[in-house]
């Protein structure tokens, strides 16, 4: 098996060895494979849209898939899965937005597993809002370098595993918007360095906003403020003393 991309790998390190895990997505399987190759993940699953899509993942599988050791299953989402099924699922590479819709479209079934580890291409902020909403519990907010991007990984616990150690106190900004959900501060545990250029991205990203806003003669005097304030928060974020 080929050594996992560093985001790979931080996604394999929140699987704790024992725990049985599905990949929403899997593209070409790396992730769960590794996971079970190296005796982490007893059972794993291998989810994807389509089975032209799973194709890459039992190829990628080669003679495993002919014993019957590793699960390919073809479908949409979580509905590929049984009710508790599996202890982890993995969602990595899709927008924020739609990974909210696959979680939402069945409470009962997503409520049923422990653990979820998302990597949303986009929109984290707004999943964030959503899942502390809705009765998960962020446990740890990650950030990892892939080529020239700087990719999230959010590890979430639902009220299944609530009487597990690791349960962090929840944000208390009841603001859908607010930058505190596109920039918790526990970014800065583990690489500080990692975040404070992340906070320069998306400080970066603001003030190409206001910029384009100020030249608008429709945009009203509370969203300028918005914005300012976003501004202001990941200007902080960005020169925090670590």
């Amino acid at each position: 098996m080929n050594r996992l991309t560093d985001r790979l790998q931080m996604i394999a390190d929140e699987i704790k060895k024992g725990e049985t895990m599905a990949d929403i997505g899997t593209d070409h399987g790396f992730l769960p494979l590794y996971l079970w190759e190296n005796g982490i993940s007893p059972s794993v699953i291998m989810c994807d849209i389509s089975e032209p899509s799973l194709a890459k993942a039992k190829a990628a599988s080669g003679a495993y898939q002919f014993g019957n050791e590793l699960d390919f299953r073809a479908g949409d989402g979580l509905k590929v899965l049984k009710t508790g099924e599996v202890d982890a699922v993995v969602i990595a590479g899709m927008g924020g937005l739609l990974i909210r819709d696959i979680l939402a479209d069945d409470p009962a079934k997503t409520f049923s597993f422990k653990k979820f580890i998302l990597q949303p291409r986009n929109n984290a902020g707004h999943l964030r809002y959503w899942l502390a909403s809705n009765g998960f519990n962020i446990a740890k907010n990650q950030l990892v370098r892939e080529g020239k991007f700087i990719c999230e990984v959010i590890t979430v616990l639902t009220p299944k595993a609530f009487d597990m150690d690791d349960l962090a106190p929840q944000n208390a900004s009841p603001d859908p918007g607010g930058a505190c959900w596109d920039f918790p501060a526990d970014f800065f545990e583990i690489h500080p360095e990692l975040a404070s250029e992340y906070a320069a991205v998306k400080l970066g990203i603001e003030e190409k906003i206001l910029e384009g806003m100020l030249k608008s003669e429709t945009v009203t005097r509370d969203e300028i403020e918005t914005v300012r304030g976003r501004i202001s928060y990941f200007n902080k974020m960005k020169n925090k003393k670590v």
